[in-house]
């Protein structure tokens, strides 16, 4: 089902902030997933490049714009239907957001992401969001927000393990 549908046949808005407000809880705990998934995380990557780390966050921002942006805001800051993703008290571990971001909380309104995003494509989120929650990425398009409004140069220290 596509997100502006299910959107629209969400219940009554106290049930729907009732979800929301769980969903936000239960994305901060860690108990919130298995240890068993239906698609196996990926491998620990390799150190990127900065050029790499660049094409991952700016791949990330693409994403963002195309699926996550209506309910968690246009820079990852939250609204009214979603948190704000850019709270350091609610940063996660890429495991925990890979496993999130494919099973969603369904009960809470968000739902699965797995049949169109694949575990690379989640990965290159998690790298936008990362930017966005450690400030080194200042809102708005990656390829615009640099030196002299160009490209956005990643530190040559992030992300620490």
């Amino acid at each position: 089902m596509r997100l502006t549908q299910s959107v629209g046949r969400r219940a009554s808005g106290a049930r729907f902030s009732r979800g929301l407000a769980v969903c936000a809880l239960a994305m901060t705990m860690g108990t919130i997933w298995s240890a068993t998934s239906s698609q196996s995380a990926p491998a620990a990557a390799p150190a990127m490049t900065r050029e790499e780390m660049y094409k991952s966050v700016y791949n990330g921002w693409k994403w963002w714009h195309v699926y996550c942006y209506r309910c968690h805001g246009t820079d990852a800051n939250g609204t009214p239907l979603a948190p704000n993703l850019t709270d350091l008290n609610r940063k996660v571990p890429l495991k925990e957001f890979l496993k999130n971001v494919r099973d969603g909380f369904p009960d809470e309104g968000m739902h699965a992401w797995s049949k169109l995003l694949d575990d690379n494509q989640i990965t290159q989120l998690y790298y936008y969001v990362m930017a966005r929650t450690d400030k080194v990425l200042p809102p708005g398009r990656p390829d615009e927000v640099g030196p002299n409004k160009g490209p956005w140069v990643p530190p040559a220290n992030w992300p620490k393990p």
